[in-house]
């Protein structure tokens, strides 16, 4: 199971939420923070999610150099357009980094599904044991899965719904437990991305 290198609980791997910490990205001054799957809640906390956001701004730019730009409320921010891959990277200077795909942008708030875990694996039983049940598509609030696991301080967005769903990957029926959860993006960064999903 992929639990946090900061506080030792399980991370999810929702997007804005989480992210994986590699040793180049955080300061020596940050050198307390280890290697690995963390809550960027964790990282705000220890002080290091200003010197990660700003490690991998550089990355971004390079990997990403189509983006438009743009600060609210002092969080600077860049959304990043990966034309082949159909995905916009957002990059912002608190830390709360996100990968979505452009079919997410539609009227209404912006919904993005991510697997959680297949079924048989150790994050699996942990996630139904917090769902209390194991049905095939049986919606279980977020909030009340982050409740049972002891993370919704970790998650402080904790709207959407985890569900039991077959997924075809690759040919193969896979069976696995995915949540779909909402990610807040400001009217102007919205803008930006109709802008630069619609650019020849």
């Amino acid at each position: 199971m992929p639990m946090c290198t900061i506080c030792g609980r399980l991370v999810l791997g929702l997007a804005g939420q989480d992210w994986t910490v590699l040793p180049w990205m955080v300061e020596p001054a940050a050198a307390e923070v280890p290697a690995g799957p963390c809550h960027v809640r964790c990282l705000a906390d220890h002080g290091a999610a200003a010197a990660w956001a700003a490690a991998v701004e550089a990355y971004h730019c390079t990997r990403w150099p189509r983006w438009l730009a743009g600060t609210d409320a002092g969080v600077r921010w860049r959304l990043h357009s990966s034309r082949p891959a159909r995905r916009f990277h957002l990059w912002r200077s608190d830390g709360r980094l996100a990968s979505f795909p452009y079919a997410a942008i539609r009227p209404g708030p912006l919904q993005v599904a991510t697997d959680l875990a297949e079924l048989g694996s150790a994050h699996a039983a942990a996630l139904l044991a917090a769902m209390g049940t194991d049905e095939p598509g049986v919606e279980v609030p977020l909030d009340t899965v982050l409740a049972a696991l002891d993370l919704a301080d970790r998650y402080p967005h904790g709207m959407g719904a985890v569900t039991r769903r077959l997924r075809v990957v690759g040919g193969e029926t896979v069976d696995v437990l995915a949540v779909r959860h909402p990610l807040p993006l400001l009217p102007a960064c919205r803008r930006a991305a109709l802008e630069l999903r619609n650019e020849g």
